[in-house]
């Protein structure tokens, strides 16, 4: 049967003695752990601050990261504006840089005063995109349809003008843009000068009272035009000095977000005069009826104007 070493009698034998003293001065004291619950606790405060600070700087650096993603966007745009045109993707980037954007309802115009005094007149769906206030080397607006210019002087800051296939850079100057079919637009310089750029990188100045077409993104033509007849939209009407019914019927499409046809046979017709714009496509077309002895036709979204 086991027993307890402490219950052992020692006696006088040196063997005993050896034993006892052993026995006596080997029993471990009392250890105080408080000195080693402080290290381990200090130990752990430290390597705990150590992962927050990883955390933060990972954070931090993510941050930064996207705002130097950003910056960057922003620089290729304002490099691109100065010295070509931004492509696709760039442009729809460009779309988050604005902060306001307006698109006119069918039938109606629309007047936009800009940060810098630019005035903007933009035609029946119409959209302008542009900042509230403008920022850095250039002021930067974008504009899909028809709008009308008339842009405050800043030489240090030129105006930079967007659409789909071109770009048109000014200081000061009144000018009319007509974008509504990405792959037919016109410029109009009204006063002052500008440079268009366009998609295929076709440069091209610009003075007053010229006329620039642009066909799928490349320099067409170039010529010398009354510019009323390309202004008079903002009057609420289309000045008509013989023109054909076709160039008619592509302005009507654009302004009213519909599409006319008309009977090959009158292909050979011209219009004078002043056309008004109605509210309603159906109230514009009864004049053309008038004049020019048709009848229209609805189906669906398509009007057709059929020789009685």
């Amino acid at each position: 049967m086991d027993k307890d070493i402490n219950d052992y009698t020692y006696g006088d034998l040196p063997g005993d003695l050896k034993l006892k003293s052993f026995m006596e001065h080997s029993t471990p004291v009392e250890i105080d752990i408080s000195a080693i619950n402080k290290k381990a606790f200090l130990k752990i405060h430290q390597q705990e601050r150590k992962r927050k600070r990883r955390r933060i700087l990972m954070y931090v650096t993510s941050t930064a990261a996207m705002l130097l993603l950003l910056i960057g966007v922003r620089y290729i745009v304002a490099e691109d504006a100065m010295d070509g045109l931004p492509r696709a993707e760039v442009m729809e980037l460009m779309a988050d840089v604005y902060d306001e954007e307006v698109e006119v309802p069918t039938g109606e115009k629309m007047t936009l005063m800009l940060a810098d005094g630019t005035k903007i007149i933009a035609n029946s769906r119409t959209i302008v995109r542009y900042p509230k206030r403008f920022e850095g080397d250039c002021r930067e607006i974008y504009v899909k349809g028809e709008a009308y210019f008339d842009v405050a002087h800043d030489a240090e800051h030129p105006f930079l003008v967007y659409s789909d296939n071109f770009r048109v850079k000014v200081l000061g100057t009144k000018f009319n843009v007509n974008n509504y079919d990405a792959s037919d637009s016109q410029v109009v310089l009204v006063q002052g000068s500008v440079e268009l750029k366009t998609a295929n990188n076709d440069r091209v100045r610009m003075k007053p009272n010229e006329l620039v077409n642009l066909q799928e993104g490349s320099f067409a033509e170039k010529r010398t035009v009354n510019t009323d007849e390309y202004t008079c939209w903002m009057q609420g009407m289309i000045n008509l000095d013989g023109e054909s019914v076709e160039s008619v019927a592509q302005r009507l499409s654009h302004y009213y977000g519909v599409t006319i046809m008309f009977d090959d046979g009158m292909s050979a017709d011209r219009f004078y005069g002043r056309l008004v714009l109605s509210d309603h496509v159906n109230e514009t077309l009864h004049a053309i009826e008038t004049m020019t002895q048709t009848r229209m036709e609805i189906h669906g979204d398509t009007i057709y104007l059929v020789k009685e």
